[in-house]
């Protein structure tokens, strides 16, 4: 009867060893690349610009008044920026001229912008906008 008994307990806990080796298994090939950057492309080049929300100078020397003000963001390092929200996905509507914003996107040279609609402004690049968030 003992040996019965001690079969009996190998089995099951045999059985218990084989669910929680499975579910070792199961877990490590599960989160094994959880932390993975799935698109290494894109999102190694998406960037955040933070600064204020400016008009953008005219390369000319144009003065800028209501009429001819064309928004963008003027970074902390001092450099101008277009901002192309055709792909936007968060935005505050309630933005001032001068309140402090970050520009998360993807960042496009102004030489590749030259034949774009902001020919006419001095600005370093079009970010193309993901996100526009006021800051602090």
């Amino acid at each position: 009867m003992n040996e019965f008994e001690n079969g009996s307990f190998v089995r099951k806990n045999g059985i218990w060893l084989v669910v929680l080796a499975a579910f070792i298994v199961f877990g490590f090939l599960l989160f094994k690349g959880w932390d993975k950057v799935v698109n290494q492309e894109i999102d190694g080049k998406m960037e955040t610009v933070t600064g204020s929300f400016n008009c953008l100078p005219f390369k000319d020397g144009t003065s800028i008044d209501d009429t001819n003000c064309v928004l963008g963001v003027k970074s902390r390092d001092g450099f101008y920026y277009a901002l192309d929200i055709s792909h936007i996905q968060d935005v505050n509507t309630d933005l001032k001229v001068e309140d402090t914003i970050a520009v998360t996107g993807f960042i496009k040279p102004e030489s590749e912008a030259a034949t774009s609609q902001w020919t006419a402004f001095g600005i370093k690049g079009v970010i193309r906008v993901n996100t526009l968030l006021r800051t602090r």
